[in-house]
């Protein structure tokens, strides 16, 4: 049986591109049988139809590869740089766990009052976690320092944007919108403690309830309230309890931005807290676990206790390398009976990083920073603060004036090492100036994801 040569040739060509890869099978089909037909091996008519079959297997091949790789692709992203995080690659959804780790060494000297502190102690060891579905986000995080659990954070928040506006609400456990030293996080200060005033009853740091905000997307403006009563857990670790409902608003601005490194934040907040417990404002001089405490509201019964007001006004400003800081504080402790008491209080602090580094802006407070050198970034920072508290009574007010260094060192972007030395300048107690000046030595490791 006779085959024609054309018909070998074909039958040839089909065996060599059905052996060459997928892509380039198809173009040497295409161009091997131009050749044939140029040559008039084959008819024009047999060329169309050999042609358009190749076309149609290599759209049917381009389309199979198409779905391999799309299916090859996964749809989760995890990062891995400074914090665990996974999220789905269109941002419907992510969770992240979150942590920290403070270990602290005090050696205070109360110059003579009752009585030193000196030892080491866990004072923050913190497990949560966090994340989004779609608009809906939320966190949890609890402090188990001290072996009891205490609840931080326990939210459920919605967001939404009106242009370049956002709106948002949070309904569960989360920070009071007010003051500047309270808010910011205990990750990111510059030291190991926060002033005499803040993270306290005339400040305080949480409440459960409902909080509202509104701001523009670049947090050059920012607003926010809340409705809140109480903690899930004051016995916990905290050193104060939220007096009956409060009501706190803050706002803050930024007259002036030239970039992420260089700009001034000015921002102002009001608190009004009801009666219904008993309220005691006592601050810690030198260390969060001070025995000497002189200067004191006392403990007003909650029969007594008739509320309370506050506003604090503060300023914050990046400046490449340096940082300034600054709060003023007033409340006012109205009493059934007796007189009202009036505490005033300010704090001004300023840093500087030896290695170039910057203070991190981030939605209207403070965030971490990442060294710029794998031998790690350093940081030194100083400040003053006063707290003047008037009874109303015979005796006159009482004073208390302070000053802390600091040094900081930032190995990686995650962890720290701390030096702190505080030194009270001036105690006054009801008019009489009293002849103890504490101060302390304080040092840190912290950890964070």
């Amino acid at each position: 049986m006779k085959l024609k040569t054309s018909s070998l040739l074909i039958a040839g060509a089909l065996f060599g591109a059905a052996v060459m890869p997928v892509q380039a099978n198809n173009d040497a089909m295409l161009d091997l049988l131009k050749v044939l037909r140029d040559q008039g091996t084959i008819t024009a008519q047999n060329y169309e139809l050999l042609a358009n079959a190749a076309k149609a297997d290599k759209e049917s091949l381009d389309a199979v590869d198409a779905k391999a790789e799309k299916a090859g692709k996964s749809n989760i992203k995890v990062t891995t740089k400074g914090k665990l995080k996974i999220a789905d690659s269109e941002g419907n959804w992510s969770f992240q766990p979150i942590g920290r780790v403070m270990w602290d060494a005090v050696d205070a000297d109360a110059d003579g009052a009752p009585s030193d502190v000196k030892g080491t102690e866990l004072r923050r060891a913190r497990l949560g976690f966090q994340g989004s579905i779609y608009n809906y986000g939320y966190k949890f995080e609890a402090d188990f320092a001290g072996g009891d659990a205490s609840v931080k954070d326990a939210y459920l928040s919605y967001g939404t944007k009106f242009g370049d506006t956002k709106a948002g609400v949070k309904l569960g456990q989360s920070h009071i919108p007010f003051g500047l030293n309270t808010k910011v996080s205990s990750k990111y200060m510059s030291f190991m403690d926060r002033p005499m005033f803040a993270d306290s009853s005339i400040s305080p740091a949480r409440g459960s309830g409902v909080v509202a905000s509104l701001n523009d997307k670049d947090y050059k403006w920012s607003l926010s309230a809340g409705l809140q009563n109480g903690n899930f857990d004051t016995n916990g670790g905290d050193t104060y309890e939220i007096n009956g409902s409060t009501f706190a608003v803050r706002g803050s601005f930024l007259p002036w931005k030239q970039d992420k490194n260089h700009l001034l934040q000015v921002g102002a907040a009001y608190l009004t807290q009801g009666g219904g417990d008993s309220f005691k404002f006592q601050p810690d001089l030198v260390s969060h676990d001070d025995i000497y405490q002189p200067v004191s509201t006392g403990t007003i019964a909650a029969a007594d206790f008739d509320g309370a007001n506050a506003f604090t006004v503060d300023a914050l400003g990046v400046y490449g390398s340096f940082h300034a800081m600054a709060e003023y504080l007033d409340h006012s402790t109205e009493q059934e009976a007796a007189q009202d008491i009036d505490t005033s209080a300010y704090a001004v602090e300023a840093g500087y990083f030896l290695t170039g580094e910057s203070l991190k802006w981030k939605k209207g407070y403070t965030s971490g920073i990442t060294p710029k050198s794998s031998s790690g970034a350093w940081q030194v920072a100083a400040r003053f603060e006063s707290l003047e508290m008037d009874t109303n009574a015979a005796g006159g007010d009482s004073e208390v004036d302070k000053f802390s260094l600091g040094v900081n060192y930032y190995p990686t972007q995650n962890t720290r090492l701390m030096l702190n030395y505080d030194k009270v300048t001036d105690v006054q107690i009801n008019g009489v100036n009293s002849d103890f000046e504490p101060s302390s030595l304080k040092f840190r490791a912290q950890a964070y994801w």
